[in-house]
């Protein structure tokens, strides 16, 4: 069975760049060595100067915080001010956790500990009984473990900036809508080595603005990437944040504004799966009142099983004009179904001739069973045979690679239909009959 104790080397190995490994690794050697209260103060030494290469990072990279920071620190560091440069050492977590949300308020207890107890290390200050402190392996391992866990590992953008700069590079026209490449572009931004505040906010963002704010395709082929994206990168973080978070958005949308949801379910992959049942029942609602205009998503909806039957209730109900409009690249035979049941329904040869450009339009798609339906309706409602438009169905139904001209034939003979097939009736040999 493994330890529950991190392993310490492993820890260094942890750490983000070669600077905190070097910082850290001496901690670890002190420890190694019983010099427990070495270990403490080294640690914070790590953590001071990786706090300090973190904030000239993100002074480079623009933001205005950090570079306030770095010109107060050089500043006392260039005149000698020791009094503003042991209270820049005060309240640098502080300043980590409340302007630059590197740290979080949990673990900034830790590391103000750490600072706390390194003071009482480093200083010569005695107990009650007149000894020297003297922390425990324990106390300086698990402070080891906290500056790695917490700060080390990390790069310098974790919270408000790093937010705004995933958002930002997801805005741009620039950021690729494939897949992959939008996982190459992640791995060189602050999400690749994030923390759980991180994934789940960035993950909220760009699901409120794929649902409340994304209009143009582009724009919607970016965030939809991006959030599969994340889902690659940090499947079960991104999943818990979707579980957590995206009921409750969808909850928030109007009724009239359902069909905001239509791009997550369709192109953010298992979105439907991470709905709770309250919102399901909602859109299996919507779907089954689907207005004519988002007619052409009901091939999204019959793939999806719990929405199957409410999409097939409205199929149902779906009228001429509605089917006349929609393309399908590839037709769900549900649909075909429903156009071959309104065309064997014509009621008068308006109804029949204006109807068989669709039916001729997914003539290709039909499957052998389809092609024998149309045809028998053919013959037995007087509308559709008498109409103008008849032969035009017929002949596109003849192209159709699942089926024969003889068998098409033979499916004429049958319906009484002779007058449309190559090989006319021959009178039979004999009597006659």
């Amino acid at each position: 069975m493994a330890s529950p104790l991190s392993d310490l080397d492993e820890l260094v190995l942890k750490c983000r760049d070669q600077k905190a490994k070097d910082y850290i690794r001496e901690a670890v050697a002190c420890y190694k060595a019983g010099a427990f209260r070495s270990a403490i103060v080294s640690t914070w030494i790590a953590v001071s100067f990786d706090i300090i290469d973190k904030l000239k990072e993100l002074s480079l990279a623009g933001d205005k915080g950090a570079e306030k920071q770095i010109e107060d620190f050089e500043k006392a560091r260039r005149i000698g001010d020791i009094a503003n440069s042991l209270k820049f050492e005060r309240d640098v977590l502080a300043v980590c956790r409340d302007r630059l949300e590197l740290i979080s308020s949990v673990e900034f207890i830790d590391l103000e500990r750490l600072q706390e107890d390194r003071n009482r290390c480093a200083h010569p200050s005695m107990t009650t009984d007149g000894e020297v402190f003297n922390p425990s392996a324990e106390l300086a391992r698990t402070h080891i473990r906290s500056a790695v866990d917490h700060l080390l590992q990390y790069p310098p953008a974790q919270g408000k900036y790093a937010l705004d700069s995933l958002t930002s590079e997801v805005e741009s026209e620039y950021f690729p809508t494939d897949i992959k490449k939008a996982i190459v572009a992640f791995e060189s931004s602050p999400l690749k080595k994030a923390r759980d505040s991180l994934i789940r906010n960035f993950t909220v963002v760009l699901l409120k603005k794929l649902i409340n704010e994304a209009k143009d395709y582009k724009e919607i082929s970016r965030v939809s990437t991006a959030l599969n994206a994340i889902g690659s990168i940090h499947r079960e973080r991104y999943s818990n944040t979707l579980k957590e978070k995206l009921s409750s958005i969808v909850r928030g949308l109007e009724a009239e504004k359902l069909d905001r949801v239509i791009p997550l379910i369709t192109r953010v992959e298992d979105s439907w799966s991470y709905f709770e049942a309250d919102v399901r029942q909602k859109f299996e609602s919507y779907v089954e009142n689907l207005p004519k205009e988002k007619l052409d998503y009901i091939d999204i909806f019959l793939s999806i099983g719990d929405l199957q039957k409410a999409a097939e209730r409205r199929l149902k109900k779906a009228t001429r004009a509605e089917l006349d409009e929609p393309l399908f690249f590839i037709i769900p035979k549900q649909v075909s179904d429903r156009i071959i049941e309104l065309y064997s329904e014509s009621r008068n040869f308006d109804q029949a001739n204006g109807f068989a450009s669709t039916v001729t339009r997914y003539a290709g798609d039909y499957d052998t069973e389809q092609i024998r339906k149309i045809i028998k309706a053919c013959g037995e409602n007087d509308q559709i045979e008498y109409s103008f438009e008849i032969g035009t169905v017929i002949n596109a139904l003849r192209k159709n690679k699942n089926v024969t001209d003889d068998e098409v034939d033979k499916w004429l003979l049958d319906a009484g239909l002779m007058k449309f097939a190559k090989v006319k009736d021959e009178e039979p040999e004999g009597d006659g009959k």
